[in-house]
């Protein structure tokens, strides 16, 4: 192909009127493509002579990882499904797009064993959230399956640390140490709903939050407990 000056000339003004765009007009960098797998693992709840529980998590983790993004950022993720059924994501509290609100059977099909869903979540408001399964959400949040989202405002208070605390209580079989199989209770559908006897703290039973004298937190509560309401004080 022959160029003629007066291509040149127009390959050049496009080149000036691009370098000359305001910054907030240029296309923004596309964010990267983060991963979430849901498969199963083990953790040891019970003290030690005990068994470990069998669970379900993100990543294999009793939480999920936090995830963590500024206000107005997008999130993309790609949810992957190793679990013995179906399963979906839904992010708790988010004013997301219907098509990304990760309800099985309304705004997506659930995604299958071995299959995967690109999520791409808009952030539009800062704050405390959570990630969880929506497919037969009673067993599967039950089962271990959530995590924290919390996005970040521009300006946030003056603290000097920022704790993410995710309480849940879970249903466990006192001699196998582990979790109640039985999630469609008349008993528990008729009366509170599934009541744990067994509480933790970001996975922990023994969980402990220390601080120094004069120290500034900010904590970031998170309850998945399917019944429960929690009593939170400060000792």
């Amino acid at each position: 192909m022959t160029y003629t000056r007066r291509d040149a000339l127009a390959l050049a003004g496009g080149a000036t009127l691009a370098a000359a765009l305001p910054r907030g007009l240029a296309a923004a960098p596309e964010p990267a493509m983060e991963r979430l797998v849901a498969r199963a693992a083990s953790t040891q709840f019970a003290p030690e002579g005990y068994p470990a529980t069998e669970i379900w998590g993100y990543d294999g983790l009793i939480p999920g990882r936090t995830l963590r993004q500024p206000q107005g950022s997008r999130l993309r993720l790609r949810f992957e499904n190793e679990l013995p059924g179906a399963s979906s994501v839904h992010w708790h509290g988010i004013r997301v797009d219907n098509a990304m609100d990760g309800v099985a059977g309304v705004t997506q099909p659930a995604v299958a064993p071995g299959d995967s869903f690109d999520y791409d979540v808009r952030l539009p408001d800062a704050g405390t959230f959570w990630y969880h399964a929506h497919t037969r959400s009673v067993e599967q949040v039950a089962r271990g399956l959530y995590g924290a989202l919390v996005v970040d405002e521009a300006e946030g208070p003056d603290v000097d640390r920022d704790e993410v605390l995710i309480l849940d209580d879970w249903l466990i079989d006192p001699e196998t140490a582990q979790i109640d199989a039985d999630f469609a209770s008349p008993h528990d559908r008729s009366h509170a709903g599934r009541r744990g006897n067994f509480i933790t703290v970001n996975g922990a039973a023994d969980f402990a939050l220390p601080a120094k004298r004069h120290e500034r937190l900010r904590l970031r509560l998170v309850n998945a407990a399917n019944a429960r309401i929690f009593e939170v004080a400060l000792a």
